[in-house]
């Protein structure tokens, strides 16, 4: 009963106040002259700039609502009947038996004649495709979050109205016979233009949401460009309903993918690089289950051991114990100075006023005994880092070691829809060698081919990645919560993409993300070949 109450109010507010007007000034009093008659006029949209993606495809003002405008008649009101709420229709008689017009959204379409006339309105958001990136509006029509505050004065420069006139007369009451005129000036074509590939946003929130995520993330960067192509974040909201999400405990107005979270196995690679830099390419290791370090023990995921690895092997079944021995040979200072170059521990601006948070790199000087370089080697300890910070990790690596900042704007169209100005991609740096790249490379397909990640596999790309399982320090109903992880690009040996799925408390990357980069990577490439 409660959320019927709600939504009638809002219906309500519709009828009387179509966007923002008061209700007096619903049916106004009409301007003085000569003839006594005047007009009276509703404002049922105000439009601002357009949001579009990569291929100049609207992300905002792309779908309609229904309207009504009608005149005081038996005929209008019957055509208003099923139409709209119960308690709305009550409304809209008692206001035609006084002789007012009405103005109403409608679920479904009306008969037209004189009296009554069926209008198409531009919605700002027609769905939550995207609804973390682009944000949302307060209700004087500000931007509040996302694009829509990053560009708030681009996007607010200029404004259309969508206005239906009525002539009435001397008394506010319809001039029967008169005509129902509806009055615009189109969608606004300035805006901006942002890196989001709408089929892929849509490939990508599909696959998240198949996957039963409650709370997770994914994104997907153009392995050439460095522009985001995706950006998902659950759970979704809906931008016309804000205040349904303010208490949700879940927080969905929070955008996952510019937070920090344990990362787990998928810093192993990093770890790999920094190794493979200093010439510790060859290393081998007896993994045994477990491996104790300054009184601390830590224990391989296969506790009766791997045997003898390499670091193939060790990326491709996750081998813990492996990385450890490995980081403590090459080093904590070697490591977090890769790591760096990576773009961990540091923030990324993705556009003005929208960045990824820094996460936490842990210092060199933290790093102060076997045990602690112990666990950073596996990602975990004080290590956290973002979902845009790990897709763009491995796209330096599937770059041939080439890091290029993520990006998620294009530039801004003027009037005529018209770039006015394009942005410039980040800088290219050559942040490990090509030879420690294709190391990373190979390594990474066999976890696909032969390792943990084997249920990314399918009939259409191939492709490379890593799977975590990462410990939150978190626990309920006395079961310790894990972040699950799958971080790698497709195709294996042309990529094109790089995606980054974290799912909160989905147990095993392996499991729960795996599939998820499988159906984007999948659908992704059919949608290529149509």
């Amino acid at each position: 009963m409660k959320k019927r109450a709600v939504a009638v109010m809002l219906a309500l507010i519709t009828l009387f106040s179509v966007t923002g007007l008061r209700m007096a000034e619903l049916v106004s009093e009409p301007r003085q002259a000569a003839n006594s008659f005047s007009s009276m006029t509703v404002d049922l949209a105000t439009l601002r700039g357009t949001v579009y993606d990569c291929n100049m495809q609207p992300l905002t003002n792309g779908g309609t609502s229904l309207y009504a405008a009608a005149k005081p008649s038996g005929y209008a009101l019957g055509q208003l009947k099923g139409k709209v709420m119960p308690d709305v229709f009550d409304s809209l008689t008692e206001r035609m038996a006084e002789g007012k017009c009405v103005a109403v959204r409608i679920d479904s379409h009306v008969a037209e004649n004189d009296d009554i006339k069926e209008i198409s309105v531009p919605e700002r958001y027609s769905d939550s495709l995207a609804c973390h990136i682009i944000g949302y509006l307060d209700g004087e029509g500000r931007g509040v979050s996302g694009i829509e505050k990053a560009y708030n004065s681009l996007l607010g420069e200029k404004l259309s109205r969508v206005t239906v006139r009525f002539e009435s007369n001397a008394r506010g009451r319809a001039l029967m016979g008169s005509e129902i005129r509806v009055e615009g000036n189109g969608i606004p074509k300035n805006g901006v233009v942002l890196t989001i590939d709408k089929d892929i946003q849509k490939i990508a929130e599909t696959a998240l949401d198949a996957s039963g995520c409650v709370r997770g993330a994914a994104v997907v960067i153009d392995i050439e460009s460095g522009g985001i192509r995706a950006c998902v974040s659950r759970p979704a909201f809906d931008q016309n309903n804000i205040s349904a999400s303010l208490n949700d405990e879940n927080s969905p107005l929070i955008n996952r993918a510019l937070l920090p979270f344990s990362v787990g196995s998928v810093f192993k690679p990093v770890v790999a690089a920094a190794a493979t830099e200093k010439g510790i390419e060859n290393f081998q290791y007896c993994c045994t289950g477990s491996v104790t370090l300054n009184g601390v023990t830590f224990n391989c995921h296969k506790k009766d051991g791997h045997g003898l690895l390499d670091m193939r092997g060790a990326i491709a079944d996750s081998c813990n114990t492996y990385f450890i021995a490995l980081a403590n040979k090459t080093g904590g200072s070697n490591i977090v100075s890769t790591a760096e170059k990576f773009g961990f521990g540091r923030e990324i601006i993705l556009a003005d006023g929208i960045k990824s948070d820094s996460g936490v790199l842990p210092a060199a000087d933290e790093l102060d005994s076997k045990a602690a370089v112990a666990n950073l080697s596996f990602g975990q300890g004080s290590l956290t880092a973002t979902p845009v910070q790990l897709c763009a990790a491995f796209a330096a690596i599937a770059r041939g070691g080439i890091y290029c900042k993520p990006c998620l704007t294009e530039g801004e169209v003027d009037a005529e829809g018209n770039f006015t100005r394009r942005k410039d991609y980040g800088e290219r740096i050559q942040i490990i060698s090509s030879h420690t790249a294709q190391v990373l490379c190979e390594c990474l397909k066999a976890v696909v081919t032969e390792g943990s990640g084997r249920r990314v596999q399918n009939d259409y790309v191939t492709a490379a990645g890593k799977t975590a399982t990462a410990q939150t320090g978190k626990t309920e109903n006395g079961e310790e919560i894990y972040n699950a992880w799958f971080a790698g690009w497709f195709p294996a040996n042309e990529p094109k993409y790089a995606v980054a799925v974290l799912i909160e408390d989905g147990g095993e990357g392996a499991v729960s993300c795996a599939p998820v980069f499988r159906e984007i990577a999948v659908n992704t490439a059919l949608n290529a070949a149509e």
